[in-house]
């Protein structure tokens, strides 16, 4: 992925990890949260990895994928499993198709 950054001091890939490290915290601290901080994490990420691939004037699926994701977690938290289970597969498939 390239490295797009904001005000050229914090990149899309440390932001993402950053994110990644206070949900999962999060989650720990707040188990009933998982769905809400699942949602808002995808929602996020997919939205820098469209920033990111918007930049470069086309859309990647992964990013798409990531937000539909959370937006589907956001409106039916009961849909977790199922909408994680889904998203994991398709990413999956992507990455090994390259």
């Amino acid at each position: 992925m390239e490295s797009f950054t904001f005000h050229s001091t914090l990149s899309v890939s440390t932001l993402e990890a950053l994110i990644a490290l206070i949900a999962g915290v999060w989650i720990l601290a707040m188990p009933r949260v998982l769905s809400y901080v699942v949602a808002i994490y995808l929602i996020v990420k997919g939205g820098l990895g469209l920033l990111v691939t918007l930049r470069g004037h086309y859309i990647a699926l992964p990013p798409l994928v990531a937000l539909v994701s959370g937006v589907l977690i956001l409106v039916r938290p009961r849909l977790l499993n199922y909408v994680v289970a889904i998203y994991l597969i398709i990413i999956g498939v992507l990455g090994l198709l390259g």
